[in-house]
């Protein structure tokens, strides 16, 4: 009875022991220093199974060293007193030498050294899952009495619900860790493809990448990118800036060879990632070009590389390198794979960047081969014109269809300006665009008046016209110079805005009445006669003025006429760039279409 009640309060003391640790480890060393003292035993262990044939010590004492070390791991063989324990699911009690040399005569060396006489197996399961076992051994012979044994047997089952509980533990601890890490990675990936599409050139924004890999991805992380036929590193960030610039000072003393058959310069060639989970000092030996240069490469403690290509379509735009060094670190299969989608994200962001870039600048160029390159000497005139296309990302890789032009008529002192808007982009727009300034140009060289070369306009429109019924709005002047100072201008509108005329006194809208350009065979066409004295001066423009979106609405012809009335000496030039900068402002830089303005002064 003395010895049950011994027994009791032994596993009461384990018990409350062992709620206080949490890992496996922590288990492992509160089990067996508690169970050895409370049971008087000379040494013990406690095994973790890690797998189906492999035990793994997570605490032991008392052994001597030649016993522990060997053991620390052990795989699991039939007919060994442990492994039986384990395989079998029962214990095994082995009280003295003589049963060591009558089950375990191979054994009985190895199980009595260091004066091991006796020693008690028992296997740590819960339910039927199978957690490893517990060991104790004595000096002496032992009789493990019925009583003790089903001590023994308790304190094991009270150690596998410890230790049952300390992997559960760590599972969900690895599962929260595991979907932290993964939810950070997603933000990772998310600021990665938000950062490429910053207006930024591509060298800063690939800064910006490198800078977003370290420290929480790596230690070192570097940009190459694949110029013609050549590899260049545009990136390459620390967290340490007195590390980056001795790496950078590295690399201006021992220039990386390009030719180099291994990391980033292959890699961008080849398109095949290249994993170094541990970097060989025989790869630093191979990479140096003398003893000094081996020394501070070594200096730098790299340990572990990602080098992952830059592929889109199948084509190797660079390389991502991520280095791990002074913090030790390790890079698994799991940071392979998301390198790997860091890497897709910015060579996506990166080549459709590359192809804005260049679709915009053949926008522009074709935008600028539709507009006069200067316009004419006009006696009696100054004429200033300003065009800004849209801003807009999402649509200013194609080309618009603003156009302005002034030419001369055959008759002398007379001049014919036009601002046209055709509606929509893109290539159709373009080429309407080009009929309309041609086709003007034309009827204007044939002697035709306004309304005539607009008709004339009108029916070629129409057949040209395509399936998507484009159309256009004009503004046509002929201004008359007088010799005697002053000038007649001659009005007709095609569906555009109203025509604005700065007076010495007074700024006026003049309606441009009339139908659109490309809809109707027979268009309704009037012409509006003006008389501009020296000084004044005429504004034709497209609805990118006065449409203009602001944070206040629209930009509106009221403010257009405020602009052009503010006082100041005013020339064509000056109210040029008044109307533009302001219209630019009012939408604080952002175009959502392109802008087209023509002025035209009398000269004082």
């Amino acid at each position: 009875m003395n010895t049950t009640r011994a027994h009791g309060t032994a596993l009461q003391r384990l018990a409350v022991a062992l709620l206080g640790a949490v890992t496996p480890e922590a288990i492992g060393q509160v089990a067996v220093t508690v169970s050895v003292q409370l049971l008087g035993a000379d040494a013990g262990v406690l095994y973790d199974r890690t797998d189906a044939r492999t035990l793994t010590s997570l605490f032991s004492m008392g052994w001597p060293a030649e016993l522990e070390a060997p053991y620390r791991r052990l795989e699991l063989h039939r007919g060994r007193p442990l492994s039986d324990a384990v395989l079998d699911r029962t214990p095994v009690w082995l009280e003295g030498a003589e049963q060591w040399r009558a089950r375990y005569p191979e054994m009985a060396p190895i199980g009595t050294a260091g004066n091991r006489e006796a020693s008690a197996c028992l296997p740590l399961r819960v339910e039927d899952r199978d957690l490893g076992a517990i060991v104790f051994s004595f000096d002496t012979p032992h009789a493990f009495l019925p009583d003790e044994r089903a001590y023994l047997e308790a304190v094991a089952a009270l150690c596998a619900q410890a230790l049952d509980r300390a992997r559960l533990l760590v599972v969900e601890q690895r599962a929260r860790a595991d979907a932290e890490r993964e939810r950070d990675r997603m933000e990772v990936l998310a600021h990665t493809a938000g950062l490429m599409e910053e207006p930024l050139s591509v060298e800063e924004r690939l800064q910006r990448l490198a800078d977003l890999m370290v420290p929480d991805l790596a230690d070192w992380c570097a940009v190459h990118l694949v110029r013609g036929n050549e590899v260049e590193q545009v990136a390459v960030a620390h967290d340490d800036p007195a590390r980056l610039d001795f790496v950078l000072r590295l690399q201006e003393r021992y220039p990386p060879d390009p030719s180099a058959r291994s990391g980033a310069f292959e890699v961008s060639r080849s398109g095949t990632p290249a994993f170094l989970p541990e970097i060989p000092d025989e790869l630093l030996v191979a990479g140096a070009v003398d003893e000094e240069h081996l020394e501070l490469i070594r200096s730098i403690g790299m340990r572990s590389a990602v080098v992952v290509p830059l592929l889109v379509r199948g084509h190797s735009l660079g390389a991502l390198t991520l280095v791990h060094a002074e913090s030790g670190r390790r890079f698994d299969e799991l940071d392979l794979a998301f390198v790997q989608r860091v890497a897709a994200t910015a060579a996506v962001a990166l080549d459709n960047a590359r192809l804005y870039q260049q679709q915009r600048r053949i926008a522009h160029t074709l935008q600028a081969a539709l507009l006069p390159t200067v316009l004419p000497d006009a006696p009696g005139l100054r004429l200033a014109a300003r065009y800004r296309p849209q801003t807009d990302e999402r649509t200013d890789v194609q080309v618009g269809g603003d156009v302005y032009d002034v030419v001369a008529t055959p008759e002398p002192g007379r001049w014919a300006a036009v601002v046209a808007d055709v509606c929509g982009k893109g290539p159709d727009a373009a080429a309407l665009t080009a009929l309309i300034r041609h086709t003007l140009r034309a009827e204007v060289a044939h002697g035709l008046g306004p309304v005539d070369a607009l008709r004339r306009l009108n029916a070629a429109m129409l057949r040209e016209a395509r399936a998507d019924g484009r159309f256009a709005t004009v503004a046509h002047a002929r201004i008359a110079v007088e010799p005697a100072g002053g000038a007649t201008v001659t009005l007709v509108g095609a569906g555009h805005p109203p025509a604005l005329v700065r007076r010495a006194d007074a700024v006026e809208l003049v309606p441009l009445s009339g139908t659109l350009l490309g809809v109707f065979p027979d268009p309704v066409l009037r012409e509006t006669t003006l008389r501009l004295d020296p000084g004044d001066i005429l504004v034709l423009y497209t609805d990118g003025v006065t449409e203009a979106r602001g944070v206040d609405g629209f930009y509106g012809v009221e403010r257009l006429t405020a602009v052009a009335g503010a006082p100041g000496p005013w020339d064509a030039a000056a109210l040029a760039d008044a109307l533009l900068t302001d219209v630019v402002t009012f939408q604080q830089g952002v175009l959502r279409d392109d802008v087209a303005l023509l002025v035209v002064e009398v000269a004082p």
